[in-house]
């Protein structure tokens, strides 16, 4: 069995809301509320939810580009919660980032070389000749050749730009990287062949990956398991195809969105009612209860423990595994859409 690389225990972020004339806290926004998850040495994670559910957040804080509210994060072992200065500084060479926008992520004023070399430099790797060498393996490693060297961002196509991004963020030979929304920004085509690059640089750099966005279709084709988030907490963590075993109400919601290419469904999808809670001052109970067709009085005062229910597939929903969800159209429905 594969080590655990990252241990996320109880992990909190919130955002201070400040207002009047001496700027006091008046409250706050629940990004990240609580939220356990253990990657292992190799594998993807998934994590989807609606815009505002709190991806991205988990995945800074994750990584300590944000400092977190409370709870703890564990990295090979070692508690880097409240690391500084040059201990953290030398954890991040094992903990990178691709972000959603490549264009923002890149100097418009700096030659690829000199971007992708940049970590190189700062940790004193390499420079001259060997900066360029290494800067040229890199690029090479994501499909790209010795022509691009000094050529600059908007010189590139989307697709391109995500490239250079990933190969950055190999240049110190990370451990673990986590993936926000990297294939938001580029047309079908280009996403189906930046996914299975990221695939084979897995295998090739032994890389673990968190795994952010919102399509569905790529989280499952890319992950091992998938978590899915609602207001800053996880509400199912699955090993299996998410649009076959969907235990969770919102998840179920979720799958049924999914566009699929058939007429015969048109019309079949779960549409939830009402607007996402404010994270400001979020339910009580189950977060999502005020959307849940199945809430009753249980779910509107007790918060649901995140369980097994079987074979490590966790469920935050009293009722997991009671729940009809529409064997006849939705299942059906469900099915087209894995298999499309």
């Amino acid at each position: 069995m594969t080590e655990l690389l990252v241990e996320i225990e109880n992990l909190k972020k919130y955002f201070p809301l400040t207002g009047g004339v001496f700027r006091k806290v008046v409250g706050k926004v629940h990004a990240v509320d609580d939220v356990s998850l253990d990657i292992r040495e190799g594998e993807t994670v998934g994590i989807v939810g609606e815009s505002g559910c709190g991806k991205t957040t988990l995945g800074r804080t994750v990584l300590r580009l944000l400092n977190p509210t409370d709870g703890k994060i564990h990295f090979q072992g070692r508690d880097i919660t409240e690391l500084k200065g040059t201990a953290l500084r030398e954890i991040r060479r094992q903990m990178q980032i691709v972000f959603q926008d490549p264009m923002a992520s890149l100097d418009p004023r700096v030659t690829i070389k000199n971007s992708v070399g940049e970590p190189l430099i700062v940790n004193k790797i390499a420079r001259g000749p060997l900066l360029r060498n290494k800067v040229l393996e890199l690029l090479q490693a994501v499909g790209l050749n010795e022509d691009h060297l000094n050529r600059f961002p908007h010189e590139f196509s989307g697709g391109q730009r995500q490239r250079i991004c990933i190969a950055r963020a190999l240049a110190l030979n990370p451990k673990f990287v986590v993936m926000d929304e990297p294939t938001s920004s580029t047309d079908v085509s280009v996403q189906a062949q930046t996914l299975n690059l990221m695939k084979d640089l897995q295998k090739d750099f032994k890389l673990t990956y968190m795994f952010i966005s919102h399509n569905l279709s790529v989280v499952k084709h890319m992950s091992d398991r998938i978590a899915v988030m609602y207001l800053g907490k996880i509400l199912e963590l699955t090993p299996y195809d998410i649009f076959k075993t969907s235990k969770h109400p919102y998840t179920f919601a979720l799958v049924s969105a999914v566009p699929v290419p058939d007429p015969r469904f048109a019309g079949r999808a779960q549409i939830l009612k009402g607007e996402v809670p404010s994270p400001i001052n979020p339910p009580t109970g189950c977060r999502f209860h005020p959307r849940c067709i199945f809430a009753q009085e249980k779910c509107k005062l007790e918060e649901p423990e995140l369980r097994d229910v079987g074979d490590g597939h966790l469920v935050a929903c009293h009722f997991a595994g009671e729940l009809d969800f529409g064997k006849s159209a939705q299942m059906e429905y469900a099915q087209a859409v894995s298999s499309s």
